[in-house]
């Protein structure tokens, strides 16, 4: 990605692409300490790229609990997909085996997980390619502290979820938000509603929010109305990108597309309210 890419996407994927660049710097760097390579090995830097995006986007952690990173033959070439055809197993000697879990018709493709199939985000980031089969995304509610308690209450970019087709909130969106509106109103009631939590008291919990819903609801307004302006801002600003230079950011029309689709998953929620 180009620096001007980075400004049109939305702040956590921009944190994610710049971590990915961040990582292979670290990597470039690093090589110069390594013995057994030529001063002309080490200075080829087309090479180095290839290098590092073939073993870090081909290669996967095992399932085997042993931790290990590996590039299994075959295995490597396997699709991306939200609901998977193929289990991975190993041996007691390293050897992988694949599996289908269905019948897979003749010429169907075999797919994997590459990842949390609900943050597509990171399949962006790390791979270069929208998966638009992703049933959710995350809700963009980046506080600028995330306290142990809201770790608790389910914080994390896994759970904080909005549904693309039916427009649905995650449990864990409505808890967050409830907690930090009642930071700023009623740390009593804040704390009443975190101790029904950690308790597994459901009815006080409930009630909590039943009491605050028109609270949590504007609050959940408030924010997708915000993020949706924001998108707006950053459709004008790569539109025009594209418009004055589209051959020095090749990677703009994946990234207008990423962004498309969390403004209709947005949208599918603004829906609902």
């Amino acid at each position: 990605m180009t620096v001007f890419c980075y400004s049109v996407v939305p702040p956590l994927v921009s944190r994610l692409c710049k971590d990915e660049r961040a990582r292979f710097k670290n990597l470039s760097m690093g090589k110069r300490g390594i013995p057994f390579l030529s001063d002309e090995t080490k200075g080829n830097e087309d090479l180095w790229k290839w290098a590092y995006q073939i073993v870090y986007t081909r290669g996967f952690e095992t399932n085997n609990g042993s931790g290990d990173f590996c590039i299994a033959p075959m295995a490597d070439m396997f699709n991306h997909a939200t609901e998977t055809n193929i289990e991975l197993a190993y041996d007691e000697y390293g050897n992988c085996y694949a599996q289908t879990t269905q019948d897979v018709p003749a010429n169907s493709p075999l797919c994997m997980s590459y990842g949390d199939p609900t943050n597509p985000s990171f399949l962006l980031s790390r791979y270069g390619f929208l998966d638009q089969s992703s049933p959710a995304t995350f809700c963009k509610i980046l506080p600028k502290h995330v306290s142990e308690e809201m770790k608790n209450l389910g914080y994390a970019h896994n759970t904080m979820l909005f549904y693309k087709d039916t427009g649905d909130v995650s449990e864990q969106v409505w808890d967050i938000l409830l907690y930090m509106a009642l930071g700023e109103t009623d740390q009593a009631a804040q704390q009443q509603f975190y101790q029904a939590h950690m308790n597994g008291d459901y009815a006080t919990k409930q009630s909590v929010h039943e009491q605050y819903y028109p609270l949590t609801v504007s609050k959940l307004v408030d924010h997708i109305d915000t993020f949706l302006g924001d998108l707006d801002d950053l459709q004008r600003k790569g539109e025009h990108g594209g418009q004055v230079a589209m051959d020095d950011h090749p990677r703009l029309p994946l990234i207008m597309r990423h962004n498309e689709f969390v403004r209709n998953t947005f949208l599918a929620v603004r829906s609902q309210y």
